[in-house]
This record gives C-alpha cells, sequence and structure tokens, in this order.
C-alpha cells in the first residue's frame, strides 16, 4: 500500500461528502447551511449513460427549484447529448466542460448568480467530478454511479478510484478520533477541553490560541488591526491545516468559527464535534466582567448575548453529533458526560 506523499497526493480526489445516489441526499437540509446553487453532473449521476431525463430527474429538479436552489449541469459531454437531457429539466447547462478544469465550475457559480461557498457539486467520478470541485474549493458530494455498464476508459478509472476511496474511507475513520468542541463564547471550551484531553490521553488544541501565535497578536489585538474578515480567513486555514495533519486531538473552537459553510464541513470532516450549550443566564454571568472579547466590546453584554445567540445556536444544533448542556455542572462532570459513551 502507499504510504507518506503517495496518500498525501491522493487526498486531492477525496470527496467533501458522499451518499448512495443522488435522489437520497437531503436538500432542504442543504439549503438550511447555507448552500444556495447546485451543479450536476448528467451520465450516471442524474440518469444512465446517454439515457433522456427520466420522470424522476424532472421531479428531482422541481423539486431543489421549490427549495429555492438555482442549478446547472457541467458535463464534458457535447451539445446534442446535454441538450436532448435538459429537454425536460429546463435548467442552466455547460457542455463540453473539460473537466477537471476549473473554468466552467467557476462559470457555473455566476451563472447561477452564486459563490464557490454557496454552491455544491454533485457527481459520480472522482478524477474529473470531484477533482474540478475540489480544485475550484468548492463543495463535492460523490454518489454511486447508477448503473455499472460505463464505457472501457470510465471501467479502468474506476478500478483507480476503488485505490483512492479505500484511502478515504481510512482516513475518514481515523479522523473520527478527533473531538471537536463548539458553542458560545464563555461555555468553557478550553477548560473543558484540557481536561478531557488529559484523561483520553489525547493532544489539545485551541484554534484562537493557534491564530494567536501565527500573527503574533492577541484576538482583541486582531480584530482592532486587521478586522473581524480577516480573523475569520484566519480560522477557515487554521482549519485546513488541521484538517490535513491533526488526529487523536481534542480541538476547542472560537464560537463564530461554524458560521462559514465551509468551516463546517472541515468540521464535521476532522472529528466527533460536540456542543457545549449553555443558558443565557450563565453565559452572560460568565461573560460580564470579561474585557477581552471584541464582539462585546462597547455593548450591553446581555443584549449583544442575546442577539448571537439567536444567530448562532441553531447551527450549532444542527453540525453537532452530541449536545452537552452544561448549566449547572463542573468540569469533571461535563467530561465525564462527554466520555461516557
Amino acid at each position: 500500500m502507499m504510504k507518506g506523499i503517495g496518500v498525501k497526493m491522493l487526498k486531492r480526489f477525496y470527496p467533501k461528502r458522499t451518499a448512495e445516489s443522488t435522489y437520497v441526499i437531503d436538500y432542504k437540509k442543504l439549503y438550511q447551511e447555507g448552500y444556495r446553487g447546485i451543479i450536476f453532473d448528467i451520465d450516471n449521476t442524474l440518469v444512465r449513460h446517454d439515457e433522456d431525463a427520466t420522470d424522476r430527474a424532472i421531479e428531482l429538479f422541481k423539486h431543489i427549484k421549490e427549495i429555492g436552489f438555482k442549478s446547472c449541469l457541467i458535463s464534458n459531454n457535447d451539445e446534442e447529448r446535454v441538450k436532448r437531457f435538459n429537454k425536460d429539466i429546463k435548467t442552466n447547462y455547460i457542455f463540453d466542460a473539460h473537466k477537471p478544469s476549473r473554468k466552467n465550475y467557476i462559470k457555473a457559480t455566476k451563472i447561477m448568480g452564486t459563490t464557490i461557498d454557496t454552491t455544491i457539486f454533485i457527481g459520480d467520478q472522482l478524477f474529473t467530478d470531484i477533482y474540478g470541485a475540489n480544485r475550484t474549493g468548492m463543495m463535492s458530494y460523490l454518489v454511486k454511479p447508477i448503473s455499472p455498464k460505463e464505457e472501457i476508459q470510465i471501467v479502468f478509472k474506476r478500478r483507480l478510484e476503488k485505490i483512492v476511496l479505500y484511502f478515504y474511507h481510512r482516513d475518514m475513520n481515523k479522523r473520527r478520533s478527533n473531538i471537536v468542541l463548539i458553542g458560545f463564547m464563555g461555555c468553557g471550551k478550553s477548560s473543558v477541553g484540557k481536561a478531557l484531553a488529559k484523561q483520553l490521553g489525547y493532544n489539545f488544541i485551541d484554534t484562537d490560541m493557534m491564530i494567536e501565535k501565527k500573527v503574533g497578536s492577541s484576538i482583541s489585538q486582531i480584530f482592532e488591526t486587521k478586522g473581524e474578515e480577516y480573523f475569520r480567513d484566519m480560522e477557515s486555514r487554521i482549519l485546513k491545516g488541521i484538517l490535513s495533519t491533526i488526529n487523536g486531538a481534542v480541538i476547542s473552537t472560537g464560537g463564530g468559527l461554524p458560521m462559514r459553510s465551509k468551516n463546517r464541513e472541515a468540521l464535521k470532516r476532522i472529528g466527533k464535534v460536540v456542543y457545549l450549550k449553555g443558558s443565557k443566564e450563565l453565559l452572560v454571568q460568565r461573560l460580564s466582567k470579561d474585557t477581552t472579547r471584541p464582539l462585546l466590546k462597547g455593548e450591553d453584554i446581555s443584549k449583544r448575548v442575546d442577539v448571537l445567540l439567536k444567530e448562532r445556536s441553531h447551527i450549532y444544533e444542527e453540525l453537532a453529533h452530541r449536545i452537552i448542556n452544561i448549566d449547572g455542572k463542573s468540569i469533571s462532570e461535563i467530561v465525564d458526560e462527554i466520555t461516557k459513551r
């Protein structure tokens, strides 16, 4: 089996998510996560090779349109093939797309009026569909091919795909050993994280501390001198590094880090996500004397916490594999609850 650089090279082909079929994906949930555009491959993703649009495909596009999605077809086939499929679908399309070139993935977002961060690509081939989406920085969804009957050149690629997918599933299983703590500021992610890491014999990682070390300034100073957007970009870069290098760790995250959809995707891939949920009253009590939080400076803390909790709570809950209510519990009790199953 491959080691070192060989496996690292294969990771460029890893999908962000997988599904048994295009038709079992929960599109309403994707919309709730903030996605607004979907790019589809055609052959063996939506229909059998060279097949016209089926009733199921037509209903799918009606369904996603009703939800609010824009859509676009991208195919390496010629215009006749794509136009024939699209006759009853009636969506945007790009033919002769030269996947995995980034050019037409980007063009599709412009056609739909979406951004790379709010667009999903769904396809059945790693080396064209998924690799192209990954190169573009887009969320990629690998689905199983509808039919085993394929052109000879694709049959050969499928054999190579099996090698990549072996390492993909192996790495995904390894990453589940990480524990990621999310939650509102003041919920105790750092304190709980350190105690949890000590109990499990894991490394402890704090994303805010990593950013401070990398920039050479405190979080408060970064907000004042470089702005919140710069800080959020740094969070995304730090996550990318963790995703490719860290296993067997407890990772404490900043309260606003999960707000970006691409960060949520990274957190899910990094490990088991645990939400430390505190009541507004508890959080206000803890934060009332804390002068280091840039998002609370010059604000009525109670009102500001209320506003931010309304923006963030549902995202924390949707992202988490487990939710731990922290009110009235000591650090050791919270750690015990996380580790008991």
